[in-house]
């Protein structure tokens, strides 16, 4: 059997223009017929997942100027090809000789050797060594080819025509050599860095003036729900809630590294959902809709072009759907209602969609193992994932599992995962956590 399955659209006698009134049952059947339905068996979390990442592609790369890049993810590996510094020069005020030269000086037998040149400008190297002579150098002085060392001005008597060498040095010695902080070669950014300020500069010092970067995807975010208000607007009816979930997700998506755009908050009509996705559709990598799983959503997903709806084995939202509509197959992610049930979608399915557009490899949530605070059971069928709170005497749940309060989500810092089959987590035990990102301050 196909992992996913979903109806074909066709126009039945039910739909057709002057239909009977009589027939309205039929039709109304007619229409749930064609809506997109899970199939019975709930599937794993992985098995899901895989099967979403499918329709996301990376977003294509595009060459910007290294400042315009700033905040943007680097989509090539930037190797050096110089080396810093550019040349060899002294790291000591002094004189740039060959070591065998002056292998022999001692304080009470200095060696003298003539002073044929006195580099202080980075630009001028002068005329090569000879053997058995001095040039007078500065810090940051090219040394003279042929010189292989410098001896401190301070281990000499300071002579200008001719210097007494009092002691000896090694090949190498005082020298600051080329590609010494940077050689050819050298492996400076990863494909996925993220340009910060650091960066940036970086790729100027070694001479790039533009990069190929992934811009940020550009994300949609709608809710749909009947009761729903949004925020700033009256409540009218003892039925009516706050919309907290156009927020919440568009919050995280922008935490991620997302560019957001909150489409805002709809009631379960076919007509206008569809009208609000069209118009989206221009500036959407991604669309994210929360909520109307149990309604319109699927069917106007499905006209739109394709959906695939199905029961996972993960609590809470355990229906989930995933498709792609438009002419350029836009990406669309269904989470379930409610903002806990969006949130531990989101955590499971919708950042590893933004981690795929960005170029990024898919990786696992940071996990820890911490002593449980509370007693906890899990689920026969499916993986809990309860938002949870960390302190230094372990972890425990935020809130009441099933409640679906931002509350619960604005206090935690964790995420508690039981695998199928936990029936029971003592107080005390080792519990499993997906430690939550947090935007930087």
């Amino acid at each position: 059997m196909a992992l996913f399955g979903r109806k074909k659209r066709s126009l039945p006698e039910a739909e057709q223009i002057g239909e009977p009134q009589g027939d309205q049952t039929q039709a109304d059947e007619t229409r749930a017929d064609q809506t997109p339905q899970p199939q019975s068996e709930p599937i794993g979390v992985e098995q899901y997942r895989t099967a979403l990442l499918q329709v996301i592609e990376p977003q294509p790369p595009i060459g910007l100027g290294v400042l315009d890049a700033f905040g943007r993810r680097l989509c090539e590996s930037i190797v050096a090809d110089l080396d810093l510094p550019t040349f060899t020069s002294a790291a000591a005020h002094g004189y740039a000789v060959r070591a065998a030269d002056v292998a022999a000086a001692r304080e009470d037998q200095p060696v003298r050797l003539p002073v044929l040149d006195s580099l202080d400008d980075p630009v001028y190297r002068g005329a090569p060594l000879l053997e058995n002579t001095a040039v007078r150098v500065a810090v940051g002085a090219p040394i003279p080819e042929g010189a292989d060392a410098v001896v401190p001005v301070e281990a000499t008597d300071g002579g200008e025509v001719e210097v007494e060498v009092r002691r000896p040095v090694t090949p190498g010695q005082h020298l600051r050599p080329a590609g010494s902080d940077i050689a050819d070669g050298t492996l400076l950014l990863e494909t996925g860095r993220v340009l910060d300020a650091g960066a940036i500069g970086l790729l100027a010092e070694v001479g790039h003036d533009k990069v190929l970067v992934r811009q940020p995807p550009r994300v949609v975010v709608l809710t749909v729900g009947a009761n729903l208000v949004p925020p700033g607007l009256p409540l009218t009816s003892r039925a009516h809630r706050y919309d907290a979930t156009t927020a919440l997700i568009a919050a995280a998506a922008k935490a991620d590294g997302a560019q957001v755009f909150p489409a805002g908050t709809f009631g379960d009509d076919a007509a206008v959902i569809a009208q609000a996705l069209t118009d989206q559709l221009i500036r959407a990598d991604l669309v994210v809709i929360v909520g109307g799983l149990d309604g319109a959503v699927p069917q106007v997903l499905d006209e739109l072009g394709e959906v695939n709806v199905h029961r996972v084995s993960i609590n809470p939202g355990g229906t989930q759907a995933f498709g792609a509509i438009g002419d350029d197959r836009t990406p669309v992610i269904v989470l379930p209602g409610g903002a806990s049930s969006a949130f531990v979608g989101y955590q499971a399915f919708v950042r590893p969609a933004l981690r795929r557009l960005q170029g990024e490899p898919e990786v696992r949530p940071s996990s820890r193992t911490l002593p449980a605070r509370v007693a906890m059971h899990g689920r026969d069928d499916a993986t809990e994932l309860i938002p949870a709170i960390v302190s230094e005497r372990g972890v425990e749940p935020a809130g009441v599992p099933g409640t679906e309060l931002a509350y619960d989500l604005a206090r935690a810092d964790a995420l508690i995962v039981l695998p199928p089959g936990t029936h029971l987590v003592p107080a005390n035990s080792d519990v499993e956590v997906w430690v939550l990102t947090q935007p930087a301050a």
